[in-house]
């Protein structure tokens, strides 16, 4: 069943607003992951005895698969329905930043945060497309924000907390909270699907041209002049955020 056979009455019917402070959960601990390495960088230079420059590559490639992951799960979410990808999204973000804590090397270290950016990208893109596909257009803007509210805290509070672990405890314990803070949401997320409407579980249309289908639409997007014009500035933004900020 696609969203467009889902009857009236069935959209009708509400979603638990538990669902909506999981996701708000979700987006918490992807915005820590983003962010909880940039205050740990001295401390990891001092760990694996390299310079700051060549630590830094942490950052650059969770935000690199970050970008790049984006693009394979709005398919994925399509094909195997926004809610189950997300909430399986979470289970993998807590196996990966499972591994950093893990890490015992930087190349260890560098292949976990570049599994951590791919998995962390499942989560905001399609738990913002789930709600616009299941809160009415009335009432959607409220519950985008509050959802938001959770991406941007768990960004202080990423910052803070890798921060103080790194000066005065241990830089592993950030990336072990975080997993269980993945672990938590995940599993409640598939405890709830069960008790979710019909409407919020529907899959996105899927084509059966398969991969020709998905880069035809992004060849149209390209095409836009006004879509290249915000994906550049888009982009600009990203490397600003991403980068600057973390020195």
């Amino acid at each position: 069943m696609t969203i467009a056979e889902v009857s009236a009455p069935e959209i009708n019917k509400q979603v638990p607003r538990s669902a909506f402070i999981a996701l708000g959960l979700a987006a918490f601990g992807s915005g820590m992951s983003m962010r909880v390495a940039d205050p740990m960088l001295v401390r990891l230079s001092s760990e694996f005895s390299v310079t700051v420059g060549t630590v830094s590559a942490v950052i650059t490639v969770f935000s690199v698969a970050y970008g790049i992951a984006q693009l394979l799960f709005g398919p994925l979410g399509d094909r195997y329905g926004k809610y189950f990808v997300i909430a399986f999204g979470c289970l993998f973000c807590s196996l990966t930043t499972l591994l950093c804590a893990a890490s015992t090397n930087l190349s260890t270290l560098l292949a976990a945060r570049l599994l951590a950016g791919a998995s962390c990208a499942s989560l905001i893109p399609l738990s913002m497309a789930w709600i616009g596909d299941v809160v009415p257009y009335e009432g959607r803007q409220a519950v985008l924000a509050r959802f938001m509210i959770g991406l941007i805290l768990g960004n202080g509070v990423g910052v803070l907390l890798g921060g103080f672990c790194a000066d005065y405890l241990d830089w592993r314990i950030p990336f072990l909270l975080i997993a269980a803070a993945f672990l938590f949401t995940g599993a409640y997320l598939s405890h709830l699907r069960r008790r979710l409407p019909q409407h919020a579980l529907v899959k996105g249309d899927v084509h059966s041209e398969g991969s020709q289908g998905l880069w035809t639409s992004f060849s149209k997007v390209i095409a836009v002049p006004w879509a290249r014009v915000i994906l550049a500035s888009v982009f600009i933004e990203g490397a600003l955020v991403f980068g600057t900020l973390a020195f």
